[in-house]
């Protein structure tokens, strides 16, 4: 009866110990995750779509790809460039309980080079008093240079 305690507070013991190097070993795994893995890299990201849903999840991994250190252009196309209006109301993207104008100006603020289609913006009527500050309209030459600099990865949405 004394060797079966024995071996059962062992095997509790053991248990307990693998379980804890587990919660340690992922404590580490996410405070080591925090660090700016994506420094150096830089990103271009275009987001042309007329889902609310794809057009949150580009802007968000555009502020999340800035918080790990890449260098980050934002290119605007289509209907999309409505977003940085300064004016007019928008939809929430419920995922950041935010709206797209919101979203783009917290992109701005931590360094996000934004930059609008012309032709888009020409075919609209609008121009850059229009837009919030800080955006740039651009002709699809300015968006190659940044699309072909070396190591430069692209997203689209």
């Amino acid at each position: 009866m004394f060797k079966k305690i024995i071996l059962m507070v062992l095997v509790f013991n053991f248990a307990n110990y693998t379980f804890a190097k587990e919660v340690q070993d992922s404590t580490v795994t996410k405070s080591t995750s925090k660090k700016k893995t994506l420094a150096g890299k830089k990103l271009v990201i275009f987001v042309s779509s007329d889902n609310l849903q794809q057009v949150g999840m580009g802007f968000g991994i555009v502020l999340s790809a800035v918080k790990q250190g890449a260098t980050v252009t934002l290119v605007l196309g289509a209907n999309t460039v409505k977003y940085a209006l300064k004016e007019g109301q928008q939809n929430i993207y419920f995922a950041k309980n935010k709206t797209p104008r919101m979203l783009l100006e917290s992109a701005l603020k931590s360094g996000v080079e934004i930059q609008l289609c012309s032709a888009n913006t020409d075919e609209m009527e609008l121009d850059e008093d229009d837009f919030i500050d800080g955006v740039k309209l651009v002709i699809s030459t300015e968006i190659f240079t940044k699309v072909f600099e070396d190591d430069t990865k692209v997203i689209s949405f």
